[in-house]
């Protein structure tokens, strides 16, 4: 799992983006307020709100997963569903984000860790047994600091 820092913002940023977090006149109240203006500044995974260290893009990521779960045709098809929705969904932050190792295209919003902790948890939620569960920590794992997900599969046996 990933600690959360506070990034130190000037008073100018303040100044600018406060429009973003402060609702106005013409704005609802308790609505979700975007993180797209946080996410511009400072280039932190969505999800955990962290700096994005490791550049892999989810759609660079997403086809290597579904190219290893064709080893699983029962599975296959709701996976790639739900893997599709994810990608679809967050289309709208394409281009204001990091630029992808691997593809070269400024999508990478999500760190490569909470990405594939999404494609685990859809793996186990599909019922995959624990070899392929175990296959997968090995192929997809970015839990470098064994804080998270990865102590799983020692307790499958890796490692």
């Amino acid at each position: 799992m990933h600690s959360f820092s506070v990034c130190p913002l000037t008073l100018h940023q303040v100044l600018v983006n406060t429009r973003y977090f402060f609702p106005t006149m013409k704005q609802e109240q308790n609505v979700a307020i975007p993180t797209l203006v946080y996410q511009k500044i400072y280039g932190s995974c969505l999800s955990c709100g962290e700096n994005i260290v490791h550049p892999l893009c989810p759609e660079c990521i997403a086809e290597g997963f579904k190219e290893w779960i064709t080893k699983f045709p029962k599975e296959e098809a709701i996976l790639k569903k739900r893997v599709d929705r994810f990608l679809q969904g967050h289309r709208f932050v394409e281009g204001d984000s990091k630029r992808c190792v691997a593809c070269g295209k400024n999508r990478t919003h999500i760190c490569p860790y909470c990405f594939t902790e999404y494609l685990y948890q859809i793996t186990k939620e599909a019922g995959l047994g624990v070899r392929a569960l175990s296959e997968f920590l090995f192929i997809f794992n970015f839990d470098f600091k064994h804080t998270g997900y990865s102590q799983e599969l020692e307790t499958y046996g890796g490692y």
